[in-house]
């Protein structure tokens, strides 16, 4: 039944993405089924154009210049930044980008994507991070790229959908 255009269940809870599905299966019974209506992971073509090259680029951090992938914090080879873990500089399509992908994706939250420890560490607001304070507030042109890459979710990594981000102007990302 469709009300404005809309389904009843796309006005009961706003979007489709939490719609759920009222299927009748007998004498008065009701069962909800939840819908997913986004994919189960994110773009790699969108992480190696917008979100990669912030994870290289010398970003004017509260402390100075910052460089996540470099050595003694996220390098893959000497980094002592935790968990998350990196490669510097890869090549598009390399082994090691797609090593880099997975990596960040392990820390984005595709429900929540504002509450990712990928943005959630170096974000002056919120927990705190060895390598500092990287971005200023959620307006950051990094940090928005990062959201975007995160909020674009897919069925396949190599989707049609993919190569829709925007590319943030690294120079204009920090303090």
């Amino acid at each position: 039944m469709k009300l404005n255009g809309r389904s009843l269940v796309e006005h009961a809870f706003g979007t489709a993405a939490f719609a759920a599905v009222l299927l009748l299966t007998g004498c008065n019974q009701v069962t909800t089924q939840e819908v997913q209506a986004t994919g189960s992971t994110l773009c790699v073509s969108d992480f190696e154009r917008c979100v990669s090259p912030i994870f290289d680029a010398s970003i004017n951090s509260r402390t100075g210049p910052a460089t996540c992938s470099a050595a003694g914090c996220h390098s893959q080879a000497s980094g002592s930044g935790g968990a998350f873990k990196i490669f510097p500089n890869p090549q598009a399509g390399s082994s090691q980008s797609l090593a880099n992908f997975f990596s960040a994706r392990a820390f984005a939250n595709l429900d929540n994507p504002t509450t990712s420890r990928l943005l959630q560490k170096p974000d002056a607001d919120s927990v705190a991070h060895a390598g500092g304070d990287i971005f200023p507030n959620s307006s950051d042109a990094c940090h928005a790229a990062i959201v975007s890459w995160i909020s674009n979710r897919v069925d396949d990594e190599n989707a049609a959908s993919c190569g829709s981000c925007t590319v943030p102007a690294i120079a204009s990302c920090g303090y």
